[in-house]
């Protein structure tokens, strides 16, 4: 009598553990993409997932060590910054597209990067507006 609630227990802690699985391992929804600077500099930022530069930046950040470089060096491979009243203690901000942090995005992930008084990369970040 008391094998019954004791097997649908146990079926009901597997059930909710292969969805705790798949949930932790489902990625941001960003459909990720080699990071190429024509295809950056070219294609302008929409709200969406789809966003080259939001599919773009992760391959990026992998891959350009920026903290270092002159401004220079960044706008010939990202362009010039976006302009927007955002971030004012950036010097450079690109806009991303959709935030991947919420499953209610209303606002935009940019790419800020701070230049010291040399002109120099000195930090760079992922923010939300």
């Amino acid at each position: 009598m008391f094998l019954k609630p004791k097997i649908i227990s146990v079926l009901l802690i597997i059930i909710a553990s292969i969805f705790i699985g798949i949930w932790a391992v489902l990625d941001d929804g960003v459909d990720q993409m080699p990071f190429e600077s024509s295809a950056w500099k070219n294609n302008p930022t929409v709200f969406s997932l789809e966003s080259v530069r939001l599919r773009m930046v992760d391959d990026f950040l992998d891959t350009h060590n920026i903290i270092g470089m002159s401004r220079e060096e960044v706008v010939l491979l990202l362009g010039e910054p976006d302009q927007t009243e955002y971030f004012k203690s950036y010097e450079m901000v690109y806009m991303l597209g959709q935030e991947t942090d919420s499953y209610f995005a209303i606002d935009s992930q940019w790419l800020a990067i701070h230049v010291d008084g040399t002109a120099v990369v000195e930090s760079i970040d992922i923010l939300t507006d």
